[in-house]
């Protein structure tokens, strides 16, 4: 009898060490699979590396793609697009300037004051038009705030002279604007004049003010804004965290404490630019990546199988940093390093988890010549 027993109670005893043995095996397999989009693996088979090419929109897209809610008239009468690169390079030069002018600060003193993260273009009653790297915003003054409101038109809408110069661009309960559509292409982070090419010329835009004002889930962005960069304008918590869209850093995806969330993190935060309506945009398929809380930023968080709205325009202006996937050598096997691009410059990273904190530091590549 004892040794029937004997046999029953080992017989469970190695069904416990194969169970455990796959729950392991099935645990370190969702792992490696979690992090193979996140790390270059030292063994095994790598997350696929196989770089595909950006289809840049062509001008017949730009304008089938217009939104709706942007209605385009022809002008019988108006002043031709013609991109000369020195007449270009001095109408930017002068609207730099421009900005930088004590007129412009004196004329939208309370504007400036109110959201300084715009760049203001004209007023007109108790609104003004202006403008941020998404394109251009209305921004209505109340007794007791100032509301942006986006328009939808990016910067493949051209208009030339437009600063400093109050223009009627409310009529009817619309926004009315004559201007250029053209395919603006910028495919580098060097602050450079842009390509343009002229699609149509001799254009109205026009764009119903109720259209404009328009936010389903009163969360503080309107809805024309939110389509745009992909949060959805019917909830007020796109990722259902509890957080409003409009106070959360990564309103994408729900945050996550891991440890690798943590270094990724810290990446996010460095030379960070907090603004209300304004985020920096993030290009990958690591999940620890897309599950940053950042401090000091927003954030928006886009996978490349994903079609961002934003990605349409200059694709550089949106997705400025750059991160390859993290790897670790032999010789320092706690630390993780990861190549990058950004506005800053180019060079490595390196993230060593030291007494419950990631440490990381810069490294930047040296070049020489012209």
């Amino acid at each position: 009898m004892k040794i029937i027993k004997m046999k029953v109670y080992f017989a469970l005893l190695l069904l416990a060490v194969i169970s455990c043995t796959k729950e392991k095996e099935t645990s370190q397999d969702s792992t490696q699979k979690k992090e193979d989009p996140c790390f270059i693996l030292n063994q095994g088979v790598n997350f696929d590396e196989t770089k595909t090419s950006v289809a840049l929109p062509t001008p017949e897209d730009i304008l089938k793609n217009i939104p709706a809610h942007i209605k385009m008239s022809d002008l019988s009468d108006f002043e031709k697009f013609s991109y000369d690169r020195k007449q270009t390079e001095s109408l930017r030069t002068l609207e730099t300037k421009y900005f930088a002018s004590p007129q412009y600060q004196q004329k939208f003193a309370e504007w400036i004051s109110a959201l300084p993260e715009f760049h203001y273009l004209s007023k007109q009653e108790n609104y003004a038009l202006a403008k941020n790297k998404y394109g251009l915003w209305l921004i209505e003054k109340t007794d007791s705030d100032f509301k942006p409101f986006f328009l939808g038109l990016t910067q493949n809408i051209y208009l030339q002279d437009f600063f400093g110069k109050d223009q009627n661009f409310l009529e009817n309960d619309q926004f009315v604007m004559n201007g250029t559509l053209v395919d603006v292409q910028r495919l580098s982070r060097v602050p450079m004049l842009p390509k343009y090419e002229v699609i149509k010329d001799g254009v109205r835009f026009s764009i119903n003010l109720n259209d404009i004002k328009k936010d389903s889930d009163k969360d503080g962005f309107n809805d024309l804004f939110e389509n745009f960069i992909g949060l959805n304008p019917n909830s007020a918590d796109s990722d259902g965290d509890g957080i409003s869209d409009f106070t959360d850093s990564n309103p994408k995806f729900k945050s996550g404490i891991e440890r690798f969330t943590l270094m990724y993190e810290t990446l996010a935060d460095h030379a960070a630019t907090p603004l209300k309506y304004s985020f920096t945009e993030i290009l990958t398929n690591c999940p620890y990546f897309q599950q940053i809380n950042p401090k000091t930023t927003k954030v928006l968080v886009y996978d490349t199988a994903e079609k961002a709205p934003i990605k349409e325009d200059v694709l550089d202006q949106f997705f400025p940093g750059k991160y390859s996937k993290m790897k670790t050598y032999k010789d320092y096997p706690e630390v993780y390093f990861t190549d990058f691009s950004d506005q800053t410059g180019d060079g490595t990273i390196s993230a060593e988890f030291v007494n419950g904190k990631w440490k990381v530091d810069r490294k930047y590549t040296v070049t020489f010549g012209m």
